[in-house]
């Protein structure tokens, strides 16, 4: 069977990466096209209901995961993995765009203090999110296990050894806000460590 996305190219630019990422034929294009995968991979990750998502069908992600194209979820999936390892910075942002003239083929942008660390996360929602879609009768991600690895590996990468277990994660990181497209709620006073995560959109340019 084939798995659910097939990412064609990653640009890492200085301030983002930007994944071509594309819907494979026969999949389901919207989250509303199997709500009881959708609700695996929240389950996975309910943080990501909390996100918040300007531009879509309200404030939050939780208004519009329901109803939102498949690209649209592993951005956020993606953006709350980095955001867990708490090594993303005191932002951490994402926008996914339809790509003009293909229904199946998206960009999505990944804001990239680390592009390690942003390959590390979209390769690890792109498989929970192939095993909530397509082999849910196997054994589930283990997303704390997930998240403790890509730690130690970016860590270990910058040169600290010490991995973080998941029991031992910053609670303010877990609980940080998340936002779409906005660098106006980067102003706001209390956003503390805000994460953006962005609407699926017509890339007319």
């Amino acid at each position: 069977m084939a798995d659910l996305f097939n990412v064609l190219k990653v640009t890492v630019g200085p301030k983002k990466l930007t994944a071509r990422v594309l819907v494979n034929p026969g999949m389901p294009l919207f989250t509303s096209q199997d709500v009881e995968a959708t609700a695996r991979v929240y389950y996975l990750a309910p943080a990501i209901a909390d996100h918040m998502c300007l531009g879509d069908a309200g404030s939050r992600f939780q208004d519009c995961m329901g109803n939102t194209e498949l690209a649209h979820l592993l951005e956020h999936l993606t953006v709350e993995i980095m955001n867990e390892t708490g090594l993303a910075g005191a932002i951490s942002s994402g926008r996914t765009r339809n790509v003009m003239g293909d229904e199946r083929l998206f960009d999505v942008e990944i804001s990239c203090p680390d592009d390690a660390l942003a390959i590390g996360a979209l390769s690890s929602a792109t498989f929970m999110m192939n095993w909530a879609f397509l082999h849910a009768n196997q054994t589930p991600p283990d997303f704390p296990g997930t998240v403790a690895a890509l730690t130690a590996l970016i860590k270990n990468l910058r040169g600290a050894d010490d991995a973080v277990e998941p029991e031992q994660e910053d609670d303010d990181t877990a609980g940080a806000v998340i936002d779409t497209e906005g660098a106006t709620a980067v102003a706001r006073e209390d956003a503390g460590a805000v994460v953006y995560g962005g609407a699926a959109a017509e890339d007319n340019l």
